[in-house]
């Protein structure tokens, strides 16, 4: 109900400026803008509707044919037949199969939570060095990079010998710039279960040259390269517990969804960042089938976003690929989409079909500014990703490991 109240709000607001928007000549089944956003209101979440209302004059969306679904990783999708079980408040589950896709047949809002959340341990371990974006309100722009080991212990190909099952992953990242932050250090260690164990995280401050524990780390704390508009737990479009909100599903439905960004890899950011949003030239949109979530915060719970309505995506993979988020008064802040290729971007160790992320970007509408992370491509980055790489040793998921690496 909310929900399509405010896209009626938002539609009336776009009609009555009676704006037309010149559309992008290419090989798009048609665009969408401000002339004719009414037509495809039901196919539109809405954060897109209220990019349209925001940015009449120059906000487009370009539609194409669908093209292949996005598929797992042969070796996980033979392990991952049979759903696993939600336990401890839903905050952990048990499956058949370790490192199984975790419901392979979702019923429940949570499982397609839960399938995107383990997504990224269909790989083993990944190296990557990615770009992060802030992008004013007056159209300039600030970058700044990330080097980042992960490795995921839950995988079946994982060599490294770990005695605890619930930890899921172990991530190091090192700030690259912008000056501000570069030399910032953090390491988290990340459960499956956070009822049974809580995220651990420690970071190095170059400033002072120590290591403290940062119990920060979570739910609605900001981001350190997300430019002030992105939180912890919206990172990838959504990590960590999931014990604040209550989840419900909404069912399925064909929504208009960025999809094959291959464009946003291959191109500067220069090029693809304008004033308010992206470039519409180098955005590709697809009709996809996808899974409605809503999230509502519990009574007595905090949280910077009351209410969080995600869209997954209706394929192996279930990648979150938008996700609107609503303030205490119920008013949208902010609108998230997730960026999509396939195959490594021309680094190693993903097959053609696999989808991966590129680029995650939030528009914030109350400072009309937005912020783009985990920036990927031989455009963007000299340094290819690389999927299944080699991992490192244990100790180097250590705070004496976080040390040696910092300096």
């Amino acid at each position: 109900m909310k929900t399509m109240k405010l896209k009626n709000i938002i539609l009336t607001s776009i009609l009555s400026l009676g704006l037309s928007v010149s559309a992008f000549a290419g090989g798009h089944k048609y665009s969408i803008d401000a002339s004719n956003v009414s037509d495809y209101a039901d196919m539109l979440s809405a954060g897109q509707l209220n990019m349209f209302a925001q940015y009449p004059d120059t906000y487009r969306m370009d539609v194409y044919d669908s093209s292949s679904d996005c598929e797992i990783d042969a070796d996980v999708k033979a392990i991952s037949q049979t759903n696993g079980t939600m336990i401890n408040d839903n905050e952990g589950f048990e499956v058949p199969n370790a490192g199984q896709v975790p419901f392979p047949n979702p019923t429940d809002a949570q499982h397609f939570v839960w399938n995107y959340r383990m997504a990224a341990s269909h790989v083993n371990a990944l190296y990557r060095v990615q770009t992060s974006t802030k992008v004013e309100a007056d159209g300039s722009i600030t970058t700044g990079q990330q080097e980042t080991n992960i490795t995921f212990p839950r995988n079946p190909r994982t060599k490294g010998m770990y005695a605890d099952k619930n930890l899921y992953a172990l991530f190091m990242q090192k700030n690259l710039g912008p000056p501000r932050t570069a030399g910032t250090v953090t390491l988290v260690h990340d459960f499956i279960d956070s009822y049974m164990q809580p995220r651990k995280a420690w970071q190095y401050n170059p400033a002072t040259r120590r290591v403290r524990r940062a119990p920060d780390i979570t739910y609605d704390t900001l981001t350190t390269a997300g430019g002030g508009i992105v939180t912890v737990d919206q990172y990838g479009g959504f990590n960590g517990a999931q014990d604040r909100y209550d989840w419900s599903y909404e069912g399925k439905k064909k929504m208009i969804v960025p999809m094959s960004n291959d464009a946003l890899a291959d191109n500067a950011i220069e090029t693809t960042h304008t004033v308010n949003h992206l470039n519409p030239d180098y955005v590709r949109y697809e009709e996809r089938d996808v899974h409605v979530v809503h999230a509502q915060l519990k009574p007595g719970q905090r949280h910077l976003y009351a209410s969080r309505t995600m869209y997954f995506m209706d394929d192996d993979l279930n990648m979150l690929t938008l996700h609107d988020m609503y303030d205490g008064n119920q008013e949208l802040m902010r609108h998230y989409f997730a960026g999509t290729v396939k195959g490594s971007l021309g680094g190693s160790g993903s097959s053609d079909n696999e989808c991966n992320l590129q680029g995650e970007y939030t528009f914030d509408f109350a400072t009309r500014t937005y912020a783009g992370g985990n920036l990927l491509g031989a455009a963007i980055s000299p340094t290819p990703v690389v999927f299944n790489s080699e991992e490192k040793p244990i100790s180097f998921y250590t705070p004496d490991g976080l040390r040696r690496y910092a300096r």
